[in-house]
């Protein structure tokens, strides 16, 4: 029997180590780069966009933080607000419709949308669009040239030309206002004077790119890229259970990993279960002590 006595101390540092060890295997960086909805039902945003709410810690590319309504989701690029209507994650596309400008047959621009020389570093708008350049309100132009008769004011005319076919002319000192919008390529088609308006509905495409630096290393290594502390700062690389300051090979210090729910319910249990086990070995040797005791007459 005094060979037994250890059994339960046994029992106890095995159910330990399996329930911290058992599950580690199955773990992966997508756990701490969940996906999440946005913007109304079956509406799903992933890496490398990350919820607008996420400040302090985040998973995902700088500047790629998207903010969440009950009917948009937008994106903050060159002082505006943008609203995302697609992303294509295998071609690493995110088609954005205009700002301010209202639902209509003949729409006019208020302000210059994104430019191609604004646009933020990680995103790529020469891909995939046509820049479309208006001049409203002309009080001399030159003749013949076809107008948007929709935004006519008396004698003076609008017009719109495709990047790089804007005929030679000081438009800017005989017109109120010039303007330049991006527009997809597949919304540019047939008479551009009669279909701007379509055009501008169908919004524009951004293309984004792997930044460069410790995050394209960190996704080599099979890591997903996230900040700590602000936007910018405090890169970490976010790898199997743990996060690096470099990459998932191990390179860089081991950052401060906040404890997961399910180790935390594996602790609790494991402290029960401890108890239970002490209570019955200290039941055990008094019952022994007991029986040895024991002398009958």
């Amino acid at each position: 029997m005094a060979s037994l006595s250890h059994l339960p101390s046994i029992l106890f540092l095995v159910f330990l180590y399996t329930s911290i060890n058992g599950d580690s295997s199955d773990q992966s960086p997508i756990t701490a780069c969940p996906s999440f909805d946005c913007g109304g039902v079956g509406i799903t945003i992933s890496y490398p966009f990350w919820h607008q709410s996420q400040q302090f810690e985040h998973c995902g590319y700088p500047g790629f933080n998207i903010s969440c309504s009950d009917q948009n989701r937008m994106i903050y690029l060159s002082n505006d607000l943008y609203p995302i209507t697609n992303i294509n994650y295998s071609n690493k596309s995110l088609t954005l419709a205009h700002t301010r400008i209202r639902p209509a047959d003949c729409p006019k621009v208020p302000h210059d949308t994104i430019t191609l020389d604004s646009t933020p570093s990680l995103f790529n708008s020469t891909l995939g669009n046509k820049m479309l350049h208006f001049f409203y309100n002309c009080t001399l132009y030159p003749p013949s040239l076809p107008h948007i008769a929709c935004l006519q004011y008396g004698t003076k005319q609008s017009y719109v030309f495709m990047e790089g076919a804007t005929p030679e002319f000081d438009w800017h000192r005989y017109c109120e206002s010039a303007v330049s919008a991006l527009v997809s390529d597949e919304a540019v088609y047939g008479d551009l004077v009669k279909g701007f308006g379509q055009a501008l509905q169908g919004g524009f495409k951004l293309i984004w790119k792997q930044p460069n630096g410790a995050c394209q290393s960190c996704e080599a290594s099979g890591g997903f890229c996230g900040y700590n502390n602000g936007l910018h700062r405090n890169f970490i690389c976010i790898c199997a259970n743990k996060r690096h300051s470099t990459n998932c090979y191990g390179q860089g210090a081991l950052t401060t990993v906040r404890p997961e729910p399910h180790y935390i319910y594996v602790a609790i249990g494991a402290l029960i279960f401890g108890g239970l086990v002490i209570a019955a070995t200290v039941f055990y040797f008094t019952q022994k002590k007991k029986v040895g005791s024991y002398k009958p007459v």
